[in-house]
C-alpha cells in the first residue's frame, strides 16, 4: 500500500473522494493527518526498529532524530540498559556507588535528546551500538511515497487519520469506531514485533554477568 493508495482508503472511510481547497477536507489537510497518524502508530506500537553506531564525545551521545525509544544499547561491548540508568533525582549516587552503579541518563538539550554519561563511565572515545525504535520523520508526500510501517499495519494510520478529522467536526460515533479499529491494528503490530524481537527468548549460555565482560570460560558443559 502505498501513499496514493492510503489516501484512497481515507477518502472510502470519510464518504468523500473530494479534495478541493472548498472542500469539506482538502488533499493537504487529509495528507497530513495520514502522516500525524504515521507518527502516532510508530510510537504506539513501536513496530519499527533501527540501528546506529558511532563514538561517544564528550561523554555524550545524541540520539537520533527519529527515536522513540531504546531497545538494546551496547558501550565497550557492555549492554547499557536499565542496569546502570539513573534518574536525575538519584545523583548523588554517582559519588558513593561503585563502577557498577548507573552511569547515564538522558537529557534534553535545545531538542535533541542526549545521554549524558557520568565522567568515570570512561566511555569517551568508546564505539556504541544502539537499537532503537523510530518515528518517521519525512512526511509522504508523493503518491508512491511509501510508509516505514510494515505494509500489513498501513491501514492502520488511515484509520488513525479518518479518527481525528471526524473528532474535529464533532462525528463523535464514527470517531470511536474508527478509533477502535486503529487500536486493533496496533494491538496487532504490537503482537507481530514481540513474535520478531521482543519475546525471543533463545537460550543464553553461562557467560557470567548479563552486560560485563567476563575473562573466565564460564560456559556450562551440561548434560543430554
Amino acid at each position: 500500500m502505498d501513499f496514493a493508495e492510503q489516501q484512497a482508503f481515507l477518502s472510502e472511510l470519510l464518504g468523500d473522494p473530494n479534495t478541493s481547497l472548498d472542500d469539506a477536507w482538502p488533499l493537504a489537510r487529509r495528507k497530513k493527518a495520514i502522516n500525524r497518524g504515521e507518527i502516532q502508530f510508530a510510537i504506539d506500537a513501536k513496530c519499527v526498529k533501527e540501528y546506529a553506531t558511532s563514538t561517544i564525545s564528550d561523554n555524550e551521545l545524541d540520539l537520533p532524530s527519529d527515536w522513540i525509544e531504546t531497545f538494546v544499547l551496547v558501550i565497550d561491548n557492555k549492554t547499557i540498559s536499565t542496569k546502570r540508568e539513573m534518574a536525575l533525582i538519584n545523583w548523588g549516587r554517582h559519588y558513593s556507588g561503585g563502577p557498577d552503579d548507573p552511569v547515564y541518563y538522558i537529557w534534553e538539550f535545545s531538542g535533541t535528546k542526549k545521554m549524558k554519561f557520568m565522567s568515570t563511565a570512561g566511555f569517551n572515545g568508546k564505539t556504541y551500538y544502539l537499537w532503537y525504535f523510530k518515528k518517521p520523520t519525512t512526511a509522504l508526500n508523493a503518491d508512491t511515497d511509501e510508509s516505514i510501517i510494515a505494509d500489513e499495519f498501513r491501514e492502520g494510520s488511515v484509520y488513525f487519520a479518518a479518527h481525528r478529522l471526524f473528532q474535529q467536526i464533532g462525528r463523535t460515533e464514527l470517531s470511536d469506531r474508527y478509533l477502535k479499529q486503529y487500536s486493533l491494528y496496533i494491538s496487532k503490530a504490537i503482537i507481530q514485533t514481540g513474535k520478531e524481537y521482543l519475546d525471543n527468548k533463545p537460550a543464553v549460555p553461562d557467560i557470567g554477568d548479563i552486560g560485563y565482560e567476563s575473562t573466565q570460560n564460564k560456559q556450562g558443559k551440561g548434560s543430554l
